[in-house]
Order: structure tokens, then sequence, then C-alpha cells
């Protein structure tokens, strides 16, 4: 198919190249005739005939060559055209899921192709938007099963809750195995919120309820009820900021899941006798909050998935670090539903984590 296209369009570019240089001969012969009958009835002689031969060789020259250029682009301008159209619409497929359907413009081997591109992106568009459907009835029902979990749960957790009173007396053993269940069913239920919340971000169905707000004094707060987590590594904590006030447009509660997602994470991952630092500052009409610890190095590579759902660095699953893996993709998706930015860096054993929000 491919190489039966390739000969049609050189076929059709030699026969354009002939009927060109077919005309431009015949002008040739008509130029040269006329110099050959203008010499003749003159009767021109020495230096006129000379001169005479000259500018008519220049004009035997420019004027065929000339024509042949202009018929050939004549000929294929139209073409080029309609192949830059086919391109500039192919290259919108970077932006899109599909291309929009192209017009046929002349009955020739390019308007094939833009009919064959049309059959690709209609298949494209409807593969797309299956892929929608499974993934919206797929995340509707993770809603749905995560809703219904949580009552079951919670009913577990407050009969365990029961269990653990003291009124009840328990060997060893079993008051090891009890306490087990509970913490277990604690972090499920943990895990059920954060699988609930993450995919009604996804989907839009959360909306922000913000407010303008000091986040200066956000931020201390929250840091502020962690540090006992801190000392308990002998973990030194430090804030600076560039001003006591800066104001925000943010919804407070979803921004506190997020600082307290990054607040844990450094305290969890650091290492022992170090210094966690928080600055905040104000970048031109931003304020920009970073987090710094001390912690295992984290490669280019960990760094771009390190906000994906279900990601995580710990990829052993210990009890001491045990997680959904959700919170930083939680965090980036309430950060980016706020208009800002997070990401991360690392240089050596120094991980810092930083928000860009506007400032109001």
């Amino acid at each position: 198919m491919k190489n039966k296209i390739y000969n049609k369009i050189a076929a059709k570019l030699i026969l354009l190249v002939a009927f060109a240089l077919l005309i431009s001969t015949i002008v040739f012969l008509v130029i040269a005739r006329s110099l050959y009958s203008f010499v003749i009835n003159t009767n021109t002689t020495g230096d006129a005939l000379v001169r005479t031969f000259n500018n008519y060789s220049v004009l035997l020259l420019i004027i065929p060559i000339s024509i042949f250029v202009a018929i050939f682009l004549f000929g294929i301008n139209k073409r080029i055209r309609y192949l830059k159209y086919i391109i500039s619409k192919v290259g919108s497929i970077t932006n899109e899921s599909f291309i929009e359907k192209l017009d046929f413009k002349g009955n020739d081997e390019i308007t094939d192709l833009a009919n064959s591109i049309n059959i690709m992106s209609n298949r494209l568009k409807e593969n797309y938007e299956k892929e929608k459907k499974i993934e919206k009835a797929k995340n509707e029902l993770i809603v749905a099963v995560s809703h219904d979990l949580r009552t079951p749960l919670t009913s577990i957790i407050g009969y365990l809750e029961l269990l653990k009173d003291d009124k009840f007396s328990y060997e060893d053993v079993q008051k090891d195995y009890l306490n087990v269940a509970y913490d277990k069913s604690i972090s499920l239920k943990k895990i059920i919120n954060e699988l609930f919340e993450f995919t009604k971000l996804t989907n839009d169905i959360t909306t922000l309820e913000k407010i303008p707000f000091n986040i200066a004094t956000l931020v201390n707060q929250i840091i502020g009820e962690q540090i006992p987590f801190f000392n308990e590594k002998n973990i030194k904590v430090e804030i600076e900021s560039t001003a006591e006030e800066l104001y925000c447009e943010i919804d407070i509660q979803k921004m506190v899941r997020v600082i307290e997602n990054i607040v844990k994470n450094a305290e969890k991952y650091s290492f022992p006798n170090t210094i966690f630092k928080v600055s905040m500052m104000e970048i031109e009409n931003n304020i920009k909050i970073s987090f710094e610890n001390k912690g295992e190095s984290i490669s280019k590579e960990e760094l771009e998935k390190i906000f994906e759902k279900m990601y995580r660095l710990d990829k052993s699953r210990t009890g001491e670090t045990e997680g959904s893996g959700l919170g930083l993709a939680i965090s980036k998706k309430i950060i980016e539903m706020h208009s800002g930015k997070l990401w991360a860096e690392c240089k050596d054993n120094t991980i810092k984590f930083n928000i860009l929000l506007q400032k109001v």
C-alpha cells in the first residue's frame, strides 16, 4: 500500500517535471528562433552582433528556467499547503487525545492520507471515550466501596475499643492479638479514608471553601503540634519567616491536610539527631513555604514519581512506615486546586518539599 502511494506520487512529480520542461524547451526554442531571425534580418556584424548575442543569451537562459520553476511551484503549491494543513492538525495530538476531522481537498494520494488519518483519529476518539467511561466507573466504584466499608469498620473499631477496656481481663497473648487487631483496623480506616478522598479530588467532586488566611500562623500551629514527635528522635525544629503575616486564599481544612502530611513525612523519614527547617517567604506575588530535613537520598527518578498515587519510597512496606502511598498525591492535587505548585528537591541527604501559593 505504502509503495503504491509512493509510486503514484513519484509518477505525478515526473509528469509535472516533464510538462514544465516541455514548456520551457518550447519557450527556449522560440527565443532562439527569434534571435536567429533577428541576426539574419538585421545583418548585424562585429561588436553589435556580440552584444546582441550576449543580451539574448541571458534571456535564453533566464526566461525558460523561470518558466520551469514557476510551472513546477504552481503545480505543487496547492498540495504543499494542504500537506501543511494536515501536519498542523496532526501536531495538535500533543495537546489533545485525538485529532479533529480533516477536510478533503482534491482526489489524490494526499487526500487518501487525510482519510486514513481521519479513520485513525476516530478510533483514537472511541478508545479515549471508552477509557474515560471505564475510569469514571472505576472511580465511582472506589468511592462507593470506600463509603460502604467505613461504616462496618467504624463498628469493628468501636467493639475493639470496648474489648480493650480495663474492665475485661486477658492473658498477655490475647491482649497482644487484640492490640494488633485494633492497630490494623485504625490503619485500614486511614487507608480507606485517603482512597476515598483521593478519588473525590481526582474526579473534581470536592470543592474548595477558600478564605484569606495567614498561612504563617497555620504552619506554626501544625508544627507546634508535631514537635513532641520530633523530640522523640532528638530532631531540632527551626522555623524562619520573612514576615509574621503571609496571607493566601486557602481552604483551611484542605491546607492543614497538606502541611500535616509533609511534616509527618519529614518526622517519619528524618535521621535522628538532625534539624528540620521550615522557611516561609514572599516571592513577588507568591508565598513560598519550604520544609527541609535530613534523610535517605532520593534519586532523580524517584523524585519524578514521588507524587504519583500509590508510590512509596519504602518499597518494603515495613510496619514502622506503614501507609497508603496516597498522601503526597492528595497533597499535590489540593495545591493544584489552589492554583499553586508542590515539588520536591534532593541534594545528597537534604530533602526539601516546596509549596508555592498566590499571595492576597
